[in-house]
């Protein structure tokens, strides 16, 4: 996009540039927004119109958010985006030349080294350490965490123990996502009392790709509902805020 000569590429195309699904760079690129606190200049929220005539949400992002986003992305879908941004800034000042260029590229090579050894930490740290409970859902972009963890207790996915520390399902061990704590560790008492640390995969295989489906779970699950007994009478209305309310609320 050119809005004024300001050379802006939105999510999609950003999206398309990758091959990634739109879904995914826009969780990122909030991402990158909420944690470098961009301006709203930097990062525009709007809309575009999909393939069936539905507005969706996008991001048209400045240069300098372009390349923090795609830091860590691989060479190849990098030199996709660069290329893009040439042709941009070509289109938006004719006079663009071969210095430009250069820059263009010193200044991205510049960005991806000064970002490298911070990504590189963060990945390590999820291969090591792990990430916290709250820290990984933030990253992964999940917006009620406590409630999702008390929403998997429910669900059998998680348990408190008697103690009053939260284990997850053995499961999530086997399959790689979770670090488990034993009740001694004195990491436990800086975790929000959690016997679980959760590693890079579980960040990125699990909690981001399911951050959609887990959001709007944790929002049903508070919505307002009767549970009934076997004989079919209202025994109880579940959901937040509900301790006022009667059948005739519903």
């Amino acid at each position: 996009m050119n809005m004024s000569n300001t050379v802006t590429m939105t999510t999609v195309e950003i999206a398309e540039l990758t091959g990634k699904r739109h879904d995914n760079v826009l969780r990122d690129a909030r991402a990158v927004v909420s944690q470098v606190n961009a301006l709203k200049s930097e990062a525009i929220e709007t809309v575009y119109t999909d393939g069936r005539s539905r507005e969706k949400p996008m991001l048209v992002l400045d240069k300098h958010l372009t390349f923090t986003l795609i830091t860590g992305y691989d060479t190849g879908l990098r030199h996709n985006v660069v290329g893009r941004w040439i042709e941009l800034e070509q289109a938006a000042n004719p006079a663009f030349a071969a210095q430009a260029i250069t820059e263009t590229l010193k200044d991205l090579q510049s960005r991806v080294d000064a970002m490298a050894p911070v990504y590189d930490e963060h990945v390590h740290k999820g291969r090591t350490v792990g990430y916290s409970w709250r820290e990984a859902c933030r990253l992964a972009d999940i917006d009620h965490p406590d409630k999702l963890l008390a929403l998997m207790v429910t669900q059998g996915k998680a348990r408190k123990t008697t103690q009053g520390h939260t284990q997850l399902h053995p499961r999530y061990e086997q399959a790689g996502f979770i670090k488990t704590l034993k009740p001694s560790n004195l990491v436990v008492s800086r975790n929000g009392g959690h016997l679980f640390k959760i590693t890079h995969k579980g960040l990125n295989e699990w909690l981001k790709t399911k951050a959609s489906t887990m959001n709007t779970a944790v929002t049903e699950a508070a919505k307002p509902k009767a549970v009934q007994d076997d004989h079919g009478y209202v025994v109880e209305i579940a959901g937040e805020n509900t301790s006022r309310m009667t059948t005739t609320d519903l």
